[in-house]
């Protein structure tokens, strides 16, 4: 996964609607979505604000669905991206779930923990 880090006012504002919009946080189990009919329309603003973010960060990103809470207590982020989007290859594209947590889009990958 490529990702362009994010700047420390983006940062902010992510950690702030995850905590303003509770609804758009959602602990899936497995292939379960949010329902967004419940979305107000604060709600959907913050859920397209969030969307446009990963848009410009996340190399062949294609859909938010949720912010989670991991068992670490880190606020990651759930959405659907072009595995193959940053590959040399020529491959089909295959578009599958990412997970990427909101201090990483800030610092960048902790290459340490592998």
């Amino acid at each position: 996964m490529t990702i362009k880090l994010i700047t420390k006012n983006e940062y902010d504002k992510l950690l702030s609607i995850q905590k303003e919009h509770p609804i758009l946080t959602f602990q899936n189990n497995g292939f379960e979505y949010i329902d967004k009919s419940k979305f107000s329309e604060n709600d959907k603003k913050a859920f397209d604000f969030v969307s446009q973010l990963l848009h410009g960060h996340v190399e062949g990103f294609r859909e938010f669905n949720n912010f989670k809470i991991r068992k670490e207590g880190h606020i990651a982020l759930r959405f659907q991206y072009d595995w193959t989007a940053d590959s040399d290859k020529e491959e089909l594209p295959f578009v599958g779930v990412g997970y990427l947590e909101i201090d990483e889009l800030l610092n960048g990958f902790d290459n340490s923990k592998k």
